[in-house]
């Protein structure tokens, strides 16, 4: 196969895996196409069945830059129009981020072909595996992790094949993806009259996986209930304050007054918990603060009701002067009940990493500051329920989640501000990603967010109610609190770790083979 061609058939694979995520391109909302997450890499594992392993991570690499580079395009938009970087260097930082995770993705058909030649093994069992390797390493390395556009992020909208995640996380969902994908390739290579090694038992492994994955997504469709578990009314407020003004001190009372006269709506609806998002507050709260008048979150301070409860994110500030990106619980008479601080910080967002290199990226943080870590995983307590907080992008990462529902949340909260992205695919993949921690631990998930997109997700991954981008709004849900533990969030990743374990012992017996045959010559 000619080298143009193959080039081609990456880039139709780039293309596929671009659009199976939901995507907005200048201003264009394309249609849910999840459905070609299933497909979309057949092009590519076509082109690498007979390549050499460093062939096959060049034409990944080729394909990944193009999936990655529409989907992530939006970081661009958060460092140049909102972090006040210039346009080069923004565009440096997003090119080498789309080069990193590219790279990254493109290490998994490359160790598979290399270990294919050396032992004789099946890439129908190699690729999956070391595609959930690296994009667990993606979770953590580097800067902390970034695992955005999984190409499970697809599958968000498709509820069967979903619910396996609370077994298997989104890690199982992937491998099954992978291996689809391959199966398919080598249906190709074997209609195409190419040899294809164990076909009739390849294709009865692949249905039985499929069969598996439907029958179990139906049954849990089917018999998921809520009867017997007690509710609560949540309220939701989206600001929608514009980024340029979040810490405009100029512009403080009157953002305040926007969710005072929130408040005091949902609090006659009534509600239980009212939520407002990330950073809302516009001043910083001494981590030291017991209490807060309640007419300053919308409430009368001679309020004689113990509800509704507040939970809000503000920045806190430590006696020596550290910042957190912090949620504060209150009840109705302003009492601090709570409070939690953002464990999983975002790059280059609230602080920057290797500051020698890049150190022309102070501008990113400089409307508050570089903050420190939080530690803890407790959930917050109000009344008799327990909440597990997500603050910003800690909603994307699946060990975060599962600590706090360990720990004894009965559901999730996630408080937000995708005002950096504008309108851009960034605020709906943020969504879909959400989706996955729901169904995960079998837990509600509330998003209240500045600017959209504000949701409720139910355990199954539906999207019981969402907003708009760039409107303000308020939401009222009724919501379940779980106690209950799923599969996943007992065992946590034992899945993608078990492939972890099988594709470094495929290396080393690799490497022992090739080692013995270079001493045999």
């Amino acid at each position: 196969m000619k080298t143009s061609y193959q080039i081609l058939l990456a880039v139709i694979s780039g293309i596929l895996v671009c659009f199976s995520f939901p995507t907005v391109l200048f201003g264009w909302h394309a249609p849910s196409m999840g459905i070609l997450g299933w497909i979309a890499l057949v092009p590519l594992f076509v082109v690498i069945r007979q390549v050499n392993a460093r062939k096959a991570f060049s034409l990944t690499f080729v394909a990944a830059l193009i999936w990655y580079g529409g989907s992530l395009y939006w970081v661009f938009r958060a460092m140049h129009t909102y972090g006040k970087l210039p346009a080069f260097t923004s565009l440096l930082v997003t090119i080498l981020l789309v080069v990193i995770v590219a790279a990254y993705i493109s290490l998994a058909p490359f160790f598979a072909r290399l270990i294919a030649r050396n032992i004789k093994s099946e890439m129908l069992i190699l690729l999956p595996i070391f595609w959930v390797t690296m994009e667990l390493s993606r979770n953590y390395i580097p800067c902390n992790g970034f695992p955005w556009s999984n190409i499970a992020m697809s599958q968000y909208h498709t509820l069967i094949p979903l619910q396996m995640c609370d077994i298997a996380g989104v890690y199982g969902l992937l491998f099954v993806m992978v291996w689809v994908n391959q199966f398919l390739a080598e249906l190709v290579c074997f209609l195409k009259k190419e040899h294809i090694t164990n076909l009739n038992a390849k294709a009865i492994t692949t249905c039985l996986i499929i069969l598996l994955v439907i029958s179990y997504g139906v049954y849990r469709l089917k018999t998921f209930s809520q009867a017997g578990v007690s509710t609560l009314k949540i309220g939701m407020i989206q600001g929608n304050i514009e980024q340029d003004e979040k810490w405009d001190q100029a512009k403080a009372d009157e953002i305040l007054n926007i969710y005072r006269q929130n408040e005091r709506r949902l609090r006659d609806a009534p509600v239980d918990l009212i939520v407002w998002p990330e950073a809302s507050y516009p001043w910083f709260i001494s981590t030291q603060s017991t209490f807060m008048r309640p007419s300053r979150l919308g409430l009368s301070d001679l309020e004689m009701s113990r509800y509704p409860y507040t939970l809000l994110g503000a920045v806190s500030e430590e006696p020596n002067q550290d910042l957190h990106n912090s949620a504060f619980l209150f009840d109705a008479h302003g009492r601090v009940e709570g409070e939690y601080h953002k464990a999983h910080l975002v790059p280059f967002g609230e602080y920057i990493p290797y500051k020698k290199i890049f150190f022309f990226a102070k501008k990113l943080t400089a409307p508050v500051g570089n903050f420190i870590e939080g530690t803890s995983f407790e959930p917050l307590v109000f009344d008799t329920h327990r909440m597990g907080i997500l603050i910003c992008y800690e909603d994307v990462f699946p060990e975060i989640s599962r600590k706090e529902v360990a720990a004894g949340a009965e559901f999730l909260a996630n408080l937000t501000n995708d005002a950096w992205y504008g309108i851009s695919s960034a605020p709906y993949q943020h969504l879909a990603l959400s989706v996955f921690r729901a169904v995960e631990n079998r837990r509600y998930l509330i998003r209240s967010t500045n600017t959209g997109v504000s949701a409720v997700i139910d355990p199954l991954g539906r999207i019981v109610t969402q907003s708009s981008l760039f409107e303000q709004s308020i939401m009222v849900a009724a919501i379940a609190s779980f106690k209950n533990l799923s599969t996943y969030t007992r065992l946590g990743d034992w899945f993608a770790w078990g492939c972890v374990a099988y594709a470094a012992i495929m290396l080393v017996m690799a490497i022992v083979r090739r080692y013995r045959v270079r001493r045999a010559k």
